[in-house]
């Protein structure tokens, strides 16, 4: 599945060919207390991982932002854990511990796509890892974070500017 989450100044899109997740959205960020982004997606019940690898993420501003993500609900300001790659700010982790709470981050400059990004779910643990080539990870980050049985797991892109789409590609 696929949709805007929050309040996006233009509608997303998503399409899928040889391999490939094309996507496209607004939104004013992943951050604060409330999320704006388009998210592709399925729910998932009790542990999971998922993996990609952001080929490209359009430059619409230095936090543009796609990456992997696991949310509780598909409301704007979900508990999440996110890891993504920006055009201008490396590879960032965040999380929301609860509804409504700030989110917070830890990010690593120099790094572009094309880059390796996974996010992993053991109970309420979420740990985010990177990775140049697919092979070798490192761990970014991890939280504890309560979260339902069946959460939202997808892959998640916001241009960090409300008035223009962004869009960026994933495979693997």
């Amino acid at each position: 599945a696929s949709r805007d989450i929050g309040s996006v100044g233009v509608a997303g899109s998503v399409s899928f060919s040889n391999g490939v997740f094309t996507v496209s959205g607004s939104g004013g960020d992943i951050w604060g207390a409330a999320d704006a982004f388009r998210f592709v997606y399925l729910p998932v019940t009790g542990n999971c991982t998922i993996t990609a690898r952001v080929l490209d993420v359009q430059n619409t501003d230095a936090w543009a932002k796609a990456g992997v993500m696991i949310r509780a609900s598909l409301t704007a300001n979900a508990a999440n854990a996110f890891i993504a790659v920006t055009p201008g700010n490396g590879v960032t982790w965040q999380t929301r511990s609860t509804a409504g709470a700030n989110s917070g981050n830890s990010a690593v400059g120099g790094l572009s796509a094309p880059y390796w990004v996974r996010l992993v779910r053991s109970g309420n643990t979420f740990t985010g890892y990177r990775s140049a080539d697919g092979v070798s990870w490192t761990q970014q980050g991890t939280a504890t974070i309560t979260m339902a049985s069946t959460v939202y797991v997808g892959l998640a892109l916001t241009s960090h500017n409300n008035s223009s789409l962004c869009t960026a590609t994933f495979d693997n």
